[in-house]
């Protein structure tokens, strides 16, 4: 594979499409799926959000400070240090991976939001395909070597590059004169082949996608096309509507069978009530009110657990539906049956959201915790209730007997 060497970088587009994407945990490559990509930055096998935002902060500073493959390992190795984090595949692979397929595709799409001018694309309507001199190069990709076509024409959402795993291959734009210049002709669009692949073939939710002959599964989109537009976080009392998630994934399988319910602790009122769900996590009865205690989650995420989750703007503990019932999502919290996490589409705010999902079924009710950076919310109902399916979408982090 060619190293990519990035010394008159960065650029302002580049820059914007890759602080845009934000950070997702994952377990396999294809959690995040094709333009999905646009929208989340994601390293496989990388289920903690920190190490994921450490990795995305590396590589941030990779693309803003032109850093090479090698100050790129030094950080890789730092990282994989701090977290302890076990990774497949080799040193040398790994962070390759990560740093070219990045680099690469923030590139793309930083040259996609400049050739989206209007004054540009009529200056310059046309569009032309070259192979990059990849070491091993695709027969595909070497037969559109040369190839020009309108840059409007809809094969470029498909065919623009970067079309695989290692792939060099770039995208012009060209004006009549350039092609008249360089002794080019403007040609309709190639056919598109299609063929069925299975990704996560090795991982937890393998599938079958259909992708055009000669791009890697993954990379049959046009880079940048759907990049987020930034997250500010606030305050949540409801869980986040999930009309619009990404991905989109719903769960394939059934959820668990309901388990039967702990003991409600012996307590009244809502003081009580939020002391016991502390003590669940470890915090002391009577302990300071204003102290945290950080709690590992199923997969070693930190959570920030305190009475103040319960605490209103007025000061108040408002436990409202979840009165009585505390209990429940403390449980949930402690031993769910599922972790989920998506990017939800807050409509109010017109924002992304990054979310995540603890979910329990008990016998007479399910419980589901939606947790994140903009606040919390926590939502009881029936095991069968149809709104679970709406909450089991996205990437499914762990699953209660799956464990690694």
């Amino acid at each position: 594979m060619v190293a990519a060497r990035y010394g008159s970088l960065p650029f302002r587009e580049q820059i914007a499409a890759f602080r845009e994407r934000v950070s997702i945990p994952t377990r396999a490559w294809d959690d995040v799926y094709g333009r999905e990509n646009d929208q989340a930055f994601a390293v496989a096998g990388a289920s903690r959000q920190a190490i994921v935002e450490d990795f995305a902060e590396a590589v941030g500073r990779a693309i803003e400070e032109g850093r090479t493959l090698e100050d790129f390992r030094r950080d890789f190795d730092d990282i994989v240090a701090r977290h302890g984090w076990a990774y497949n595949g080799s040193r040398g692979w790994r962070s390759r991976v990560i740093y070219d397929t990045n680099l690469r595709q923030s590139y793309a799409a930083g040259r996609e939001a400049q050739m989206a001018d209007p004054d540009l694309r009529r200056a310059r309507p046309y569009g032309l395909y070259r192979h990059g001199g990849s070491e091993n190069p695709r027969p595909h990709h070497i037969a559109k070597d040369g190839w020009v076509v309108p840059i409007d024409d809809p094969w470029w959402d498909t065919w623009t590059p970067q079309n695989g795993w290692g792939c060099s291959c770039k995208k012009f734009m060209l004006s009549q004169a350039d092609v008249d210049r360089l002794g080019l002709a403007v040609k309709d669009a190639p056919e598109i082949e299609y063929e069925e692949r299975v990704v996560g073939a090795n991982g937890p939710n393998p599938r079958t996608v259909e992708v055009p002959v000669g791009i890697d599964p993954g990379f049959e989109h046009r880079p940048g096309v759907a990049r987020l537009r930034g997250i500010t976080p606030r305050l949540l009392r409801e869980p986040v509507p999930t009309a619009r998630t990404a991905p989109a994934r719903p769960a394939v399988d059934p959820p668990p069978v309901p388990r039967p319910a702990p003991e409600p602790p012996a307590v009244s009122g809502a003081e009580a009530e939020v002391g016991a769900f502390l003590a669940r996590f470890g915090v002391e009865r009577g302990a300071d009110a204003d102290g945290v205690t950080f709690h590992p989650d199923a997969l070693g995420e930190i959570l920030p657990l305190s009475r103040q989750l319960f605490v209103d703007d007025a000061g108040e503990l408002a436990l409202e539906q979840l009165t009585g019932n505390l209990y429940l999502v403390a449980e949930t919290l402690a031993t769910p049956d599922e972790i989920w996490t998506a990017l939800v589409y807050d409509e109010a705010a017109s924002r992304w959201r990054l979310r995540r999902r603890y979910l329990a079924w008990f016998q007479g009710g399910a419980v589901m915790m939606d947790w994140g950076r903009a606040g919390w919310a926590a939502w009881i109902g029936s095991p069968g209730s149809a709104r679970f399916d709406e909450w089991r979408r996205g990437v499914r982090l762990y699953r209660r007997g799956e464990e690694d």
